[in-house]
């Protein structure tokens, strides 16, 4: 580089002559991990050469300018967008009809490299039509090809759906199955990327994938012993679980309960957090789910988790709401078991550091609302908490002021889970100030669905707390909205929606025959068969129907 070298070796890539020409290729390769050779090839304008060397005829040159391309699109999303500026995609997806293996895997390599998150690049390379060759990979008898190729296809669909589709469309799931089933190791961590990748919230494929069983040798990936397969075998198998409740139930009656624990337990990462996934599933609305985990010993390794000064704030926040999960079932009832095994376990004090001096708001807003959960409808540990506990609503308070529109929704959220069915706080709340109606505004008449319930239902619960309304108007406006949410489109919506209304109903007289004379029951059973989760209905219209019927 000092003596110019770079760019004489630019000039013979240049000469046309071919013998030259794989000699320079070669040179420049075994440098090109350097970046600043990669600079100095950029400054000399190599690229454009390196993508002509690609239609010559010397099978050579494919593979080592392939090399080169690869290394200069993995140093600089900048280099990726020039090369694919200068017509260099298509190119290279070409080469992918060579009969040499060994240009093959360059190749490969060179399309994985260039489609990192570019998703100009990912659908430049599905147009070129390189899809439908690199799933036929899969299919070759060359494991390194195979290996190579699940690479290339877990870059073309991460985060990409219209690849996703494409590469499903093609055939992809049966032959990433089937290589999934191989036992041998390198295949299976790859394959499992590919199958993340690919899977990643699309819930048409993670069915296609699951009605072939690959969340069985995914899960049998992830308990071998080699790190790196037990933790992309546990992402992949989470990417698996979708986001339905159902789905990743599902997904965590298939892991059981041991498994659960020593993702807890692991050093990893990504398997404390896949590991938070599958208790919140698992446990969510399911009091013997609840009971079973607690029954396991599964509490410690999740305080643990809370108190560890390396754990992640992605996994911290898995934590707090895994705990969250274990003390509530539908319609808010609590689970006094799980809460006293938590309570017992001394989690009280962790939360309340970390909702004092946490850095983040939204692990600040969690743990409020883990810590009202903890505590609501146990008498004996409110009782405890109140007396032995430094605890006030101002941190709270403060965060309900917060500039960020998501963490004053939540925090609010914590206020109400603090006040349900819970006159002594709801009276405490208010000596702090109580809440002003206006805060509340913005979110019911927002356009997302998801932020009116909310609100909706803590202007319900915080009646009596919230300031220039009365009790009787706040109720009438909230159950109206929630009412109103019921006839919505969307099913995250509606079922946001019915577990609200089904926390209400037996909040206190009157409201039950307020959801009956506005109509819900007539809403409800529209819905009871149309496939969403219908646990939150059937309670519902069970506490209505019951109510009514006392008349």
């Amino acid at each position: 580089m000092d003596k110019s070298g770079v760019a004489a070796l630019v000039e013979i890539l240049c000469n046309g002559r071919p013998t030259l020409q794989c000699v320079a290729a070669a040179v420049v390769c075994h440098m090109t991990e350097n970046v600043a050779v990669c600079e100095e090839l950029m400054r000399h304008s190599a690229v454009p050469v390196l993508i002509q060397l690609l239609s010559s005829q010397q099978p050579e040159l494919h593979s080592r300018c392939a090399v080169i391309l690869a290394d200069l699109a993995s140093h600089s999303g900048q280099y990726q967008t020039h090369i694919a500026d200068l017509g260099g995609v298509a190119p290279v997806v070409q080469l992918l009809n060579s009969e040499l293996q060994d240009v093959l895997l360059n190749v490969m390599r060179c399309v994985r490299a260039l489609c990192v998150g570019c998703p100009t690049n990912q659908t430049a390379v599905a147009l070129s039509g390189g899809i439908p060759q690199l799933v036929e990979f899969l299919t070759v008898n060359s494991e390194v090809m195979q290996e190579e190729a699940c690479l290339a296809l877990a870059e073309l669909a991460r985060d990409h759906r219209e690849n996703q589709e494409l590469i499903c469309g093609a055939g992809a799931v049966s032959p990433l199955v089937q290589v999934l089933r191989t036992r041998k190791m390198s295949a299976q961590i790859k394959v499992a990327s590919a199958i993340e990748a690919i899977a990643h919230q699309n819930p048409a494929i993670q069915e296609l994938f699951l009605k072939k069983s690959a969340a069985k040798y995914l899960l049998r990936v992830s308990k071998v012993f080699h790190q790196q397969a037990r933790e992309q075998g546990a992402t992949a198998l989470w990417a698996l679980a979708g986001h339905t409740l159902k789905q990743q139930k599902h997904m965590a009656k298939l892991m059981g309960y041991h498994f659960i624990l020593n993702m807890l337990l692991s050093t990893s990462d990504k398997m404390q957090y896949v590991g938070c996934q599958a208790v919140i599933a698992l446990s969510r609305d399911s009091c013997t789910h609840q009971k079973g985990f607690c029954k396991e010993n599964g509490v410690p390794p999740l305080v643990r988790l809370l108190r560890g000064s390396r754990t992640t704030e992605r996994t911290l926040l898995g934590v707090i709401s895994a705990l969250r999960s274990l003390c509530i079932g539908v319609a808010h009832t609590n689970n006094a078991k799980s809460q006293k095994v938590i309570y017992e376990e001394k989690a009280i004090p962790t939360l309340l550091e970390l909702l004092q001096g946490h850095e983040s708001l939204q692990v600040k807003v969690q743990v409020a609302q883990t810590l009202a959960c903890i505590l609501l409808g146990n008498q004996e540990l409110q009782k405890s908490f109140w007396e032995h506990e430094d605890f006030s609503y101002d941190v709270i308070v403060e965060l309900l002021r917060s500039q960020d529109r998501n963490i004053r929704l939540e925090a609010g959220h914590a206020l109400a889970l603090f006040a349900y069915k819970n006159p002594t706080q709801q009276t405490t709340i208010v000596k702090k100030g109580g809440v002003p109606v206006q805060a509340y505004e913005d979110y019911l008449n927002s356009d997302d669905e998801t932020e009116k319930a909310k609100a909706a239902f803590q202007i319900v619960v915080l009646a009596k707390v919230i300031t220039d309304s009365d009790k009787v108007t706040l109720t009438a406006r909230g159950i109206t909205v929630l009412v109103a949410l019921l006839q919505s489109e969307k099913p995250t919506t509606v079922v946001i929606t019915a577990q609200f209304l089904a926390s209400l109903a037996h909040t206190r007289a009157g409201v039950p025959d307020a959801l009956v004379a506005m109509g819900a029951i007539g809403y409800l059973t529209a819905h009871l068969h149309s496939g969403i989760e219908e646990v939150h209905f059937v309670k519902i219209m069970k506490y209505c129907i019951l109510k009514k019927l006392r008349k």
